[in-house]
C-alpha cells in the first residue's frame, strides 16, 4: 500500500512538474513576444499600427470579442473611445464611475455582470446585454488617462486565469498607451504647424494677389498719361528743328525707359501669382530675331560700341515658340550688354539646330564680381547697387529672363570677369516645323480696292481720356482720315444708332458709363460688323482674349508710337493691300 501511495505521490509531482515546465515555456514565450511587440512598437507610424499590433498580440492568449481603449485628458471629466475593433463604440462618450477609478489606481478587474454598472449605462439594452463579461485595466501617462476593455459576448469568457494573462501584459499595455500619446502629440503638433503653413500660405497669397491687382491696375493708370506723353512727341516730332529734335528724342528715351519699367513691374507680379503664362505659335524666327537686332544695331553705334551678329537661322522653317518672351529674354540680355559696357564691342550669336535655340550674348564691359554672381537672377537686386548707381535700371529684367527661360524649359548660364567682360548662354527646347510640312498657300480672290479715299475714310475713336482723345485725333488727321470722337462705349452707340459709316473704330476699355468689352458685344449683337481695335492700358494675355471674346478684331496697348496706329489703321483699311 504504501509503495502505491509513493507511486502516486510520484506521479502527482511529476505531473506537477510537467505543468510548471508548460508554464515556464509559455510564460517564457509570452515574455518573447512581449519583448518582441515592444521593439516593434517604435517603428510604428501612428496611433492605429500600434492598437493592431496590440490587438494581435493580446488575441494569442486571451480570447476576446471586441477591444476597446477609452481616454479622456487629465481635466476631463469623461472619457471618449479612441480606439476600437468594433465601430458600434466608435465616438462615445463613458460616465467616469468607480470601476474606472479604481483601474486607473492600479487594480485590473473582471466584472461578470457589466451590463448592470454605471458606467456601460450609456449604451443601448440591447448592447449591454450583448456584452456578457467584460476586463479592464487602467493606464495613467503623463498627458491622459485611459482605460482598456476586454470584452467577451458569453458568460464565463474570461476567468481568474485569464485575468492573470492580462496583468503580465500591463507592461506592454503602459508602453503602447506611452507610445500612442507620444505619437499623437507629435502628430498634433505636425497638424497645428501645418495649419499655421497652410493659413501662413493662404495670407501670403492673397497678399500677393493683392499686390498683383494693385501694379496691375497702377500699370493701368501709369499707361494712360505715358500714351498721351508719347503721342505728343510723335506729333512734335513732325515739325521741329535740330534743337527742339535733340529735346524730343532725350523726352523719347525717357519716356520709353518708363514703359519698360512698367511692363518689367507687372511682369514680376504676374510670376509671384502664378499667372504668368507662355503663348506659342508657329514663327519664322530668322525674320523676327534679325529684323528686331536692328534697333539695337543703333545704340551701339551712338555708344561708339562694335555691334557683330551671327546668326545661323534657316529662313525656311518655322518654329513652335512664344516670338514676344523670346524676343523679351533676347532684349534683356542685348540691351544690358550694351548699356553695361563703355567700349569695345557687343556681339550676338544665335544657332539654331532641329530642337535648340543657342543664345550667346557676349560684351567687353565691366564685367560682374563673383560674389554678385550668385543674386544675378533675383528680383529687384543689382550689380551697381552703390550710391552713385552708374547704370540705373530697376534690376527687373534679368530675374524675368531667367523665370522666362525656365519657363520654356532651357537653361541659362553666365560668366564673367571684372574689367574684362560678361558672356550669357540660353538654351532653348525647339520644335521645328520643316518646309514639307509648311501649309501650302492657296489662291485667294484678289481684295476689292476700297473705293474710298484716304480722306474719305472715317474713324471713330472711343475714348475717355481728353488727353488722349487729342493725341490720336492729330495722329489720324496727320495720316489724311476722318476723326470722330466719343467719351464712352454709351456714347459710341448713340453715335453708330444715327450713323453707321464708319470704316474703322478704335475703342479704349476701361470708361465710365459702359466700357468698351461691353460696347462691342452690343455692336455684335446688332450686327455691326465694323472692324473694332482696343487701345487700353490693361496689357495681359488674359485681357487681349477678352478683348478678342467679346467681338474685337485686334489689340494695342498704350502707350503706343505713331507707326503702330498707323500700321493698324492700313491693315483694315487697305492702305498697303
Amino acid at each position: 500500500m504504501k509503495n502505491l501511495e509513493h507511486i502516486e505521490e510520484l506521479n502527482e509531482t511529476l505531473l506537477e512538474l510537467r505543468r510548471c515546465r508548460e508554464r515556464e515555456i509559455s510564460l517564457a514565450e509570452e515574455n518573447r513576444t512581449i519583448l518582441a511587440t515592444l521593439s516593434a512598437l517604435s517603428y510604428s507610424e501612428n496611433k492605429y499600427q500600434i492598437f493592431d499590433g496590440l490587438q494581435k498580440v493580446l488575441g494569442q492568449y486571451i480570447d476576446f470579442s471586441d477591444f476597446i481603449v477609452i481616454s479622456k485628458q487629465k481635466s476631463e471629466e469623461t472619457f471618449t473611445t479612441f480606439l476600437t475593433t468594433n465601430g458600434v463604440f466608435k465616438d462615445r462618450h463613458w460616465r467616469y464611475g468607480d470601476k474606472f477609478q479604481r483601474v486607473l489606481d492600479g487594480e485590473c478587474i473582471l466584472l461578470f455582470q457589466p451590463d448592470s454598472l454605471d458606467e456601460f449605462s450609456f449604451l443601448s439594452e440591447s448592447l449591454r446585454q450583448s456584452i456578457g463579461m467584460a476586463l479592464m485595466i487602467g493606464i495613467r501617462a503623463q498627458a491622459s488617462d485611459s482605460v482598456l476593455l476586454l470584452l467577451g459576448s458569453e458568460s464565463g469568457q474570461f476567468n481568474t486565469e485569464t485575468k492573470s494573462t492580462f496583468l503580465r501584459f500591463r507592461p506592454l499595455i503602459e508602453r503602447a498607451i506611452s507610445e500612442i500619446e507620444h505619437k499623437e502629440a507629435l502628430q498634433n503638433i505636425v497638424d497645428q504647424r501645418t495649419k499655421e503653413l497652410q493659413e501662413a500660405r493662404q495670407i501670403a497669397e492673397q497678399a500677393n494677389e493683392t499686390k498683383s491687382q494693385f501694379l496691375a491696375m497702377m500699370s493701368h493708370e501709369l499707361r494712360t498719361p505715358l500714351n498721351a506723353v508719347i503721342g505728343i512727341i510723335d506729333i512734335l516730332q513732325q515739325d521741329s528743328d535740330d534743337y527742339q529734335s535733340d529735346l524730343l528724342t532725350r523726352m523719347e528715351h525717357s519716356a520709353e525707359l518708363l514703359h519698360v519699367i512698367i511692363g518689367d513691374i507687372l511682369d514680376v507680379s504676374q510670376i509671384e501669382s502664378g499667372h504668368f503664362k507662355l503663348h506659342r505659335q508657329w514663327t519664322n524666327l530668322n525674320e523676327r530675331l534679325l529684323g528686331s537686332l536692328e534697333h539695337y544695331q543703333e545704340n551701339a553705334e551712338q555708344k561708339n560700341l562694335a555691334f557683330h551678329i551671327s546668326a545661323q537661322v534657316a529662313d525656311h522653317y518655322e518654329y513652335f515658340v512664344d516670338p514676344v518672351r523670346l524676343m523679351q529674354i533676347i532684349f534683356n540680355l542685348v540691351g544690358n550688354a550694351i548699356k553695361f559696357t563703355d567700349e569695345g564691342e557687343v556681339k550676338v550669336e544665335l544657332d539654331i539646330t532641329d530642337d535648340q535655340l543657342t543664345i550667346i550674348v557676349s560684351d567687353t564691359g565691366i564685367g560682374i564680381k563673383p560674389e554678385k554672381l550668385h543674386h544675378l537672377f533675383t528680383p529687384f537686386i543689382q550689380a551697381d547697387s552703390t550710391k552713385t548707381r552708374n547704370y540705373g535700371g530697376s534690376g527687373l529684367g534679368l530675374a524675368i529672363t531667367k523665370h522666362l527661360v525656365d519657363l520654356m524649359g532651357g537653361q541659362i548660364h553666365v560668366e564673367s570677369q571684372v574689367a574684362k567682360g560678361t558672356t550669357f548662354r540660353v538654351n532653348l527646347p525647339l520644335c521645328l516645323k520643316k518646309p514639307y510640312q509648311l501649309s501650302q498657300p492657296t489662291l485667294s480672290a484678289p481684295v476689292a480696292p476700297s473705293l474710298k479715299t484716304t480722306a474719305q475714310k472715317h474713324v471713330l475713336v472711343v475714348e475717355d481720356t481728353k488727353t488722349n482723345q487729342m493725341v490720336i485725333q492729330i495722329l489720324l488727321e496727320q495720316m489724311g482720315y476722318n476723326v470722330t470722337i466719343a467719351e464712352n462705349g454709351q456714347e459710341c452707340l448713340d453715335i453708330i444708332a444715327e450713323n453707321t459709316a464708319f470704316d474703322l473704330i478704335l475703342m479704349d476699355v476701361s470708361m465710365p458709363v459702359m466700357d468698351g468689352i461691353e460696347a462691342t458685344k452690343r455692336l455684335r449683337h446688332h450686327n455691326i460688323l465694323t472692324p473694332v481695335i482696343a487701345l487700353t492700358a490693361h496689357s495681359t494675355p488674359e485681357d487681349r482674349e477678352e478683348c478678342l471674346l467679346a467681338g474685337m478684331d485686334d489689340f494695342i496697348v498704350k502707350p503706343f508710337r505713331k507707326h503702330h496706329i498707323q500700321a493698324i489703321v492700313n491693315k483694315y483699311l487697305n492702305e498697303n493691300r
